[in-house]
Formats: structure tokens, C-alpha cells, sequence
């Protein structure tokens, strides 16, 4: 009977230090890799120790670290190489207003540089709940490239893991002529003239990704011409996705660099289940965080008729007879 009973508390402290990984507080009863198997794209997201598999098998992978290259060199995934929002950003002179996705042009050219080919495997991380990768993960796909996933935790999820980091400024590798060899897939891009239409109709829903004094109109980050939220739409940060982990290390005061890894299925549910069905577009400062959610909605949740509004509130408050909402 002893026996039994050591066995039984041995088995519930085992239980309880695995669930105490996950944080908001939470107890979670499933592992990281329970957990990206129950999203509806079971590629979309990939634990780090599931990334270093690949990275260690596959001799056609890169790996992609969206920062600052003087952040890239302070500690980085082996074998990645970095690029910023100005690699996958339009150029100056493009648009009459910052922030538009780049062209197909400067996208293959970019993965030219970097040795990617058609069908090479893709893995993407930052240090900031996957906000900057999911925006990457937009435009190659929206440009025809497929075989991409993110690395949950980004670079803290490597770290909590255990793995190794090099430091340093990565090196190019071998470049190669990329192709696109699929057509463009514009399910999940909106732009303005379909933003337009559902402003003025009741077919769907629009997502206000931006923070709660962006969306009220109370602050007005640099870029945008005006302050406030395009009419009807419903507030719905981007970060409401993911989760800090408590057992983490902290990197500053503000928790600004913990790990945050993307909830579970089950929690993206009660958050999102409400506009199952329905047609989405999100939309945020320049459609970064409103890429994430996206990539949310799309391949963890499975839902089908979700578009990124490119231009997002840039674009929306540079036309001057649009009208704005604010409270």
C-alpha cells in the first residue's frame, strides 16, 4: 500500500512539473508536441527541438531569424541567418505610405541570396511571440511557397529548451536562381476596395489587432496619418494568441522578451469561436500583427475565409475622406 502511495505522488509531482511549463497562470495537459498536433495544420508550427531535427536531417532548410542583425549576433539558432522588416518591406517610392509588403521581385531576390529553392523547407522564429515571422510567413505565402513553419517560442522556446545558440553575423549561403513555381495565393490578402465593401456591409467581421490605445484612437503610432479604427471593427490584439511562460527567464521588467509560446487549441477556441464561419479581415498598423493573426486563424484553428488587409490602418488613415472611429 506504501509502495502505491510513494508511486501515486511521484506520478502527480511529475504531472504537475510538466503542466508548469506553460504559463498565464494555467495548467495545461498537454506537451508541446500534443499541442501542435492538434492544430489544424499539424507543419505550422514546430517545437524547437522538433526545428533542430530538421535543421540536423535536411540538407535543403533555412532557417530564418526575423531581427535586427545586432540582436541576431547576441545569440541565434545555428545555421540561421537574419533578415528585417525592411528585407520583406515595399521600398521607398513604391506606395504614396509606408509599411506595404514587397514585391515578388524583391522577395525572390531575397531568397535567392539566401539559397532557397522552390521546395526547400523554411523555418521562421523571432524573439517576439512569432509577430515578425507570421508576416514573412504571409508574403512567401501569398508569393506561391509552401513548405514553411514557425518555431513555437521563437528563439526563448529554443533557449528553454536547452539548445545550443551561435553568436555572431551569419554567413550567406550558396545562391541559387529562385522560382516561383505556383501561382500567387491571394486567399488570404485583402486590400482596400474589399476592406470598402465590408466596412459597409454585415457579411463578415473586421478584426482590430493593434492595442487597446491604438484602437481607441488615443495614441497614433509613427506612420499612420490619423488616430482611430476603421469603422465597425471589433477589437482583437494579436497577442491574444499566445502566452507568457512564467518558469521562463525574464529578459526585461515589462516581460518584453519571454517566452511566448502559442496557446492551445482548446484556448484558441474560446477566444476566436465566435467568428467561426464568418468572413474575417484583420488588419493592425502595417498588417504585421494582423499576419499573425491570421496565421492563427488559418492554419492552428482551421478557418477558411480569413484575409490580412495589407495596407491595414496605415493605408486606411492616408485616404482623408475615409471615415474613422473613435472612443
Amino acid at each position: 500500500m506504501k509502495k502505491i502511495f510513494v508511486i501515486m505522488v511521484l506520478m502527480l509531482l511529475s504531472l504537475q512539473g510538466f503542466a508548469s511549463q506553460y504559463g498565464s497562470g494555467q495548467i495545461l495537459k498537454v506537451s508541446d508536441i500534443s499541442k501542435v498536433n492538434q492544430y489544424a495544420n499539424r507543419e505550422a508550427v514546430v517545437t524547437a527541438k522538433r526545428a533542430k531535427e530538421l535543421i540536423e536531417k535536411s540538407e535543403d532548410i533555412v532557417v530564418f531569424d526575423v531581427r535586427k542583425s545586432f540582436l541576431f549576433a547576441t545569440g541565434h539558432i545555428p545555421g540561421a541567418v537574419d533578415i528585417w522588416e525592411s528585407d520583406i518591406t515595399a521600398d521607398k517610392g513604391d506606395y504614396d505610405f509606408e509599411g506595404m509588403r514587397a514585391s515578388k521581385e524583391k522577395i525572390g531576390k531575397l531568397l535567392s541570396d539566401y539559397g532557397v529553392r522552390s521546395h526547400t523547407k523554411i523555418l521562421i522564429y523571432d524573439a517576439n511571440g512569432n509577430y515578425d515571422s507570421a508576416r514573412l510567413w504571409w508574403i512567401l505565402t501569398l508569393y506561391g511557397h509552401k513548405n514553411i513553419s514557425l518555431i513555437d517560442g521563437g528563439l526563448q522556446g529554443w533557449k528553454s529548451s536547452k539548445l545550443p545558440l551561435k553568436y555572431g553575423f551569419s554567413k550567406r549561403r550558396n545562391r541559387f536562381n529562385y522560382i516561383f513555381v505556383r501561382r500567387e495565393d491571394h486567399s488570404k490578402y485583402a486590400d482596400l476596395k474589399l476592406v470598402k465593401a465590408m466596412v459597409g456591409s454585415r457579411r463578415g467581421v473586421i478584426l482590430d489587432t493593434r492595442s487597446k490605445d491604438e484602437y481607441t484612437g488615443v495614441t497614433t503610432k509613427k506612420g499612420a496619418y490619423r488616430g482611430g479604427r476603421i469603422p465597425k471593427s471589433e477589437y482583437m490584439p494579436w497577442g491574444s494568441a499566445v502566452y507568457l511562460d512564467k518558469n521562463e527567464l525574464s529578459y526585461s521588467k515589462n516581460h518584453k522578451g519571454r517566452m511566448k509560446k502559442f496557446k492551445t487549441l482548446k484556448e484558441l477556441k474560446k477566444i476566436y469561436g465566435k467568428y467561426r464561419g464568418q468572413r474575417i479581415i484583420a488588419y493592425d498598423q502595417s498588417g504585421i500583427g494582423s499576419a499573425h493573426t491570421t496565421f492563427v486563424l488559418t492554419q492552428l484553428l482551421g478557418y477558411r475565409n480569413v484575409k490580412n488587409y495589407d495596407g491595414s490602418w496605415i493605408e486606411w488613415s492616408y485616404h482623408k475622406e475615409l471615415e474613422i472611429e473613435k472612443n
